[in-house]
């Protein structure tokens, strides 16, 4: 081959326009088949949410956030809500934190249900896009049960939540979880069982975990390097249930490359996820009280906020989700919104992971990252 065909690079837009970029892109430098530099491009997916919410009061603020990504809206609302109860002085009842924890929870697993379908179908995997997504549908099924929509649930709310569970609404979660578990070992040897799948993956956009800590990867992104960091257990939140289990972080703790993980890695670690969130469901169900599931004096309070200023989070599925909320006297909506979302940093990290990789996987790179455009164009 000519050196002068060794030496030619050419640049490739990937996305906004691709099936696979979900609205995002990114500049794509390539030798042959092989890409030599990445570099990502913000912007296309903006909605000026954190301005929208200034011109929102403070029980219509989750609203927006959850439409950030709506695989994980019980979680994408809660950093807001939570800012607003400490501003606000709001004390959450007992029941109503068992039920956000919950519904969080759940949460968590629709929306790796959804990852499992959506990584494996770039992969080519068409099978494994059908079968988890049929049964998220029974998740989706509890949603609406619960709160009316499927989607933009609207769920949590300063003060507690908006709907009290029933007979019915934690029958249709239960068969929901039934149903996963009775598929998961079937997922598990489609994905871990298949030399394709483990061709495709293994040894894939490989980094330390003092790399992932560098570029502030947090969520199953560091989680699958052995870091057992999780805001549940490190730093439980006392308007939420967590400290009423007993769990375990889930790591991955690879004998091959330890404190390493690669695209593999990063997909057994969700598995572990859910494992995880089924565990903590069902020992909460068995714990759940009798009474209020909100505080009698949230629609006073919540109202007009005192001078202040919060800082929420939570440990989301794909990392921790945070919200700055800075407030006015008597105010009506905030001053400033300043929202942190887990995928801006596992975004950026295509930087230093993509080059070297084959153009074709690209999208084995970014898709194990599990990252979502509304985290990073809010």
């Amino acid at each position: 081959m000519s050196p002068d065909i060794i030496d030619e690079t050419t640049e490739i837009w990937f996305g906004p326009q691709h099936v696979s970029a979900h609205g995002w892109a990114a500049k794509l430098t390539l030798v042959g088949d092989y890409v030599v530099e990445c570099e990502p491009h913000a912007g296309y997916f903006h909605r000026s949410a954190e301005k929208v919410m200034e011109f929102r009061n403070f029980r219509q603020g989750s609203l927006i956030m959850e439409r950030l990504c709506m695989l994980e809206a019980f979680l994408a609302e809660y950093p807001y809500v939570t800012a607003v109860e400490q501003i606000a002085g709001l004390e959450v009842p007992e029941r109503a934190k068992i039920m956000r924890t919950i519904m969080m929870e759940a949460s968590r697993i629709h929306s790796l249900q959804f990852w499992w379908g959506q990584f494996s179908a770039e992969l080519g995997f068409f099978a494994m896009l059908i079968w988890p997504w049929v049964d998220r549908e029974w998740f989706l099924n509890a949603f609406e049960e619960l709160s009316g929509s499927r989607h933009a649930v609207s769920y949590n709310t300063p003060g507690g939540v908006r709907y009290d569970f029933t007979e019915k609404s934690i029958s249709v979660l239960e068969l929901a979880i039934e149903r996963m578990e009775s598929n998961m070992s079937k997922f598990e040897d489609m994905l871990m069982g298949s030399p394709v799948f483990r061709m495709r993956t293994e040894g894939i956009a490989q980094y330390t975990a003092e790399q992932g800590i560098k570029w502030g990867l947090s969520g199953p992104n560091i989680k699958a390097c052995g870091i057992p960091m999780d805001l549940r257990k490190d730093s439980p939140d006392p308007n939420l249930a967590y400290d009423l289990v007993d769990w375990d972080v889930p790591i991955i703790e690879s004998k091959e490359h330890p404190g390493e993980s690669d695209a593999f890695d990063r997909m057994v670690q969700r598995f572990k996820e859910v494992e995880t969130s089924v565990d903590i469901i069902r020992q909460l169900l068995k714990q759940l009280p009798e009474g209020d599931i909100i505080d009698p004096k949230a629609r006073s309070k919540a109202n007009r906020l005192p001078e202040g200023e919060a800082y929420g989070r939570v440990e989301g599925t794909r990392g921790i989700s945070t919200v700055w909320l800075k407030t006015t006297e008597k105010a009506q909506t905030p001053y400033r919104v300043k929202i942190r979302g887990p995928c801006f940093n596992s975004y950026y990290s295509l930087k230093h992971l993509v080059p070297g990789v084959r153009f074709a996987d690209f999208i084995v790179v970014f898709g194990s990252l599990d990252p979502y455009p509304g985290w990073w164009d809010r």
